[in-house]
């Protein structure tokens, strides 16, 4: 089996003593390697990049010249002895010490006793193994409209025996990329897992210095660092009971605030799908010691298309075809190597994605008065938006206009506080949740004039969007699997659309941090999440 080409790595993380959610700190130091793996042409350039977060580098030994002993001696107090005498001398008495000590207390092996069972494709040996995609921004509708486009996604569906799918998955509030990708990887809402939009203000990031920091998901140097992502990924767990994790480009940082990164890392950059496909069977193709068993890849094409031309445009329609041919290619690699019996292969979406016009603008400018807009100090995430004023500014009166320009809007947008905040977001608590939010009905922006006039020059983009209230069916995800998760389910009917294809009901992402921990046998070290207890144990056996 050909060998993964890269370099290794070790990150140094920086200390994040007084900085992590205190809900969810940990006690456990796991630095381990991290391998970033080279794919495509522009690979060692992209690597290159990344050069700052490499760790230091280890000094050679330096050579001992202390005087040389007598070989096969041992001096003590002055008193050369042979070691075989000295042997016959301490050895009993440390064996009945030992099983005194064994008698009364008896050390935990905290990772022994966890199933991890071994498979084989008729050639080579396996583990259980999972394979995670994510296609960012396709909503289930696509499905049945572009249904002569996606032949391979719905033949996961349509297959009884392999095939397993619902008809929708709900994503977190707010339903954005960065927000939902951390949801799925954690299990956790945002106001647990801390990245609570694609861009936002934490004003004691650096806590024992008092000083805020800004999120920014297109900036690696800041986005990267482990502070600002909370909770445990499943990535993490794999890695912490000595098993073997692949990141290709998923969002979300390189090593974890505990200092735990995968085994192997592909840091985002722009690559077609063939080559993220290439190197997911280079993953799977390593022998049994050094081949993950739990592998994540992400798709942005999609969501880029629909942003640019809106999610029905005629380019929308060649990205479902280009994903759909890449889902092709993965089952047919996955039958040539017999692994179908081996592999559990989920495909989901972060969220959907819906159409955006000139003509469904809310501007703050309008509503604040020029005054109002200069005294925002942070604004937060897009097309949702919050709102932090200047601690010398007129705080209620700004809000009162909002909430009166609210009402009069006819429901084209909401104002909200943390005690106003619909309950079923599960969106309060916490530094980095700004204490007010615009949010917009669906299909309408928040922006200003200047900024629509400047950076849109006058033309509204984008043409489509998302991060709106995840209860709309267009910002829903889809869920889709093939494999042994589809011969382990039962009482096919209950929780079930249908049960000849299986399609389940619509179900939260959050389930799906419990689902993987469940086939890959962690259940036993899966760290609390948000998502339902049992929801899974009463549909698999």
């Amino acid at each position: 089996m050909p060998s993964i080409r890269g370099f290794r790595a070790h990150i140094e993380p920086d200390d994040v003593s007084g900085h992590s959610n205190p809900d969810l700190e940990d006690n456990h130091d796991c630095n381990n390697d991290l391998h970033i793996d080279p794919v495509g042409s522009e690979a060692l350039e992209d690597i290159s990049e990344g050069a700052v977060l490499l760790g230091k580098t280890f000094k050679p030994m330096e050579h001992d010249h202390r005087p040389r002993r007598r070989r096969g001696w041992v001096t003590i107090s002055g008193f050369s002895l042979p070691k075989p005498l000295l042997y016959l001398l301490t050895v009993p008495p440390l064996l009945i010490l030992i099983n005194l000590v064994a008698s009364t207390y008896s050390a935990p092996k905290p990772y022994s006793h966890y199933r991890h069972p071994t498979l084989t494709n008729g050639s080579h040996s396996f583990h259980p193994t999972v394979l995670l995609l994510s296609l960012d921004g396709f909503r289930p509708s696509y499905l049945s409209t572009h249904a002569h486009l996606l032949p391979n996604l719905l033949s996961l569906s349509t297959s009884s025996k392999w095939g397993l799918r619902a008809e929708s998955m709900q994503p977190v509030f707010p339903t954005l990329t960065f927000p939902n990708h951390w949801s799925l990887m954690t299990g956790l809402y945002p106001s647990s897992h801390g990245i609570v939009a694609n861009d936002f203000w934490d004003p004691l990031f650096y806590g024992e210095q008092n000083k805020g920091a800004q999120f920014v998901y297109t900036e690696e140097s800041k986005s990267w660092d482990s502070r600002w992502w909370w909770g445990e990924p499943i990535w993490e767990v794999v890695e912490k009971v000595g098993r073997k994790a692949a990141i290709i480009m998923w969002p979300g940082p390189p090593v974890t605030r505990t200092g735990t990164s995968p085994s192997y890392f592909v840091p985002y950059r722009n690559l077609p799908p063939s080559s993220k496909l290439s190197q997911i069977f280079t993953y799977l193709d390593q022998p049994l010691p050094t081949r993950p068993e739990f592998i994540a890849s992400y798709f942005p094409e999609i969501d880029q298309s629909a942003h640019r031309y809106g999610p029905d445009a005629a380019q929308v329609e060649e990205k479902l075809g280009m994903m759909d041919e890449m889902v092709g290619g993965l089952l047919r690699g996955l039958e040539d190597r017999n692994l179908s019996e081996v592999v559990d292969l989920l495909i989901v979406s972060d969220h959907g994605m819906t159409s955006t016009s000139n003509e469904r603008i809310i501007y703050l400018d309008d509503i604040l008065g020029d005054d109002g807009v200069e005294a925002i100090e942070h604004k937060d995430g897009w097309p949702s938006v919050g709102l932090r004023f200047s601690s010398t500014s007129n705080h209620s009166l700004y809000l009162e206009r909002l909430f009166s320009a609210a009402e009069a809007s006819n429901g084209t947008f909401a104002v909200y506080t943390p005690d106003t905040m619909p309950q079923r977001w599960h969106f309060t608590g916490g530094r980095r949740i700004a204490p007010i939010y615009v949010v917009p009905d669906i299909g309408w922006a928040v922006t200003d004039r200047h900024e629509h006039e400047v950076l849109f020059q006058g033309d509204y983009q984008p043409r489509g969007n998302h991060g709106y209230d995840n209860k709309y069916p267009d910002m829903q995800a889809i869920f889709l699997a093939h494999g042994p998760l589809a011969r382990m389910l039962k009482n096919v009917g209950k929780g079930f659309v249908s049960h000849d294809p299986p399609v389940l009901h619509s179900f939260k992402n959050l389930e799906i941090f419990s689902l993987i921990t469940r086939l890959l046998n962690l259940r036993d070290v899966e760290p609390g999440h948000n998502g339902t207890i049992g929801f899974w144990e009463g549909l698999l056996d």
